[in-house]
């Protein structure tokens, strides 16, 4: 039934995950309360200090505000660019599924702020196939990623995403790579410039580099608490992999591309979360655009309505399990 629902092209499942939404926001306002989850940069304290002792209903709002705005627009950047053969709201769903799995995701933290600026980033990226014009994009989306990794600095891994990006939308050319590079420095040069004014340049610098780790330690992850989740998580994905993998060649051109987008975002964001040295489950969130997009492809393919009702439902159970006795 929900499988159906949210695969139709018609407006109304949209209120739907807004109404899903509002439900989770609730639900973590009675039963947890949202809080401010100071692991970022100074650029991000900045960012938030009005939010210091702020009540928890505001945090919720805030936070109802930025899961809702990213799983819709998530889903508009799928469906606008053509990434799956038909549109659907199904990326959406599983955005705000994934998203509230595990309580930690649920604050204000600089994971769920730069999760916002990730969708437009790969909207950038993906208006670059075969676009002659694109030094607009090019730029965003340099830029972005460099605001992104000052907002929380292990994200600074995923620069090369704009690189190999450029590299497989369109021909190389060395006015996007020289408008790519300047959109990175500057913002960087921006905040070492502002720092230095301020007093706080050597301030901003140690905790930028002690926002990092030598040596990938996943011994203070809290694995066993979420190990149910992941295992859920993890083969639902699986799952999709091998769906998308035996579609790719049925696939046009654009679609096959952005999709190696997604896996090269997996990727970058798997290599950033050992090094990064907030020891968090928090930092798995950089997993949720790609992960939502290549599960939503999965349900949207299948023919065995029932079967993947079922998975949807053991989905949902899982969240329950999690949110309320774990």
């Amino acid at each position: 039934m929900l499988v159906r629902i949210f695969k139709s092209t018609q407006f109304y499942p949209v209120a739907l995950i807004v109404l899903f939404s509002i439900v989770i926001n609730l639900i973590f306002g009675f039963v947890r309360g949202p809080q401010l989850a100071p692991n970022g940069t100074l650029f991000f304290q900045s960012l938030t200090n009005w939010a210091v002792g702020i009540n928890h209903w505001w945090l919720s709002l805030i936070v109802f505000i930025l899961l809702t705005s990213q799983a819709l627009h998530l889903n508009y950047v799928l469906n606008y660019h053509e990434i799956f053969f038909k549109q659907s709201w199904l990326p959406a769903l599983f955005y705000l599924i994934f998203s509230t799995q595990v309580p930690e995701f649920v604050q204000l933290s600089p994971l769920l702020i730069i999760n916002t600026l990730f969708v437009f980033v790969i909207d950038k990226i993906f208006s670059l196939y075969k676009n002659k014009k694109a030094m607009g994009a090019t730029f965003d989306a340099a830029l972005l990623l460099a605001i992104i990794s000052l907002i929380y600095a292990p994200a600074v891994f995923f620069i090369p995403l704009f690189f190999i990006g450029v590299t497989i939308l369109k021909s190389i050319s060395w006015r996007d790579l020289s408008i790519g590079i300047i959109g990175i420095i500057v913002p960087l040069l921006l905040a070492l410039v502002v720092n230095f004014l301020n007093g706080n340049l050597f301030e901003f610098t140690n905790q930028y580099k002690n926002s990092f780790t030598s040596v990938p330690a996943l011994v203070n992850y809290n694995f066993p608490k979420y190990i149910l989740t992941m295992l859920v998580i993890v083969s639902l994905f699986v799952l999709a992999l091998l769906k998308l993998r035996s579609n790719y060649l049925k696939n046009v051109t654009k679609s096959r591309l952005c999709q190696q987008i997604l896996l090269l975002f997996i990727i970058l964001g798997l290599i950033m979360i050992p090094f990064s040295a907030t020891s968090w489950m928090q930092n798995y969130m950089v997993l949720l655009i790609p992960f939502s997009s290549i599960v939503a492809y999965y349900f949207l393919d299948g023919k065995k309505i029932f079967y993947r009702e079922l998975i949807l439902w053991i989905l949902i159970a899982n969240w329950t399990c999690a949110n309320f006795f774990i």
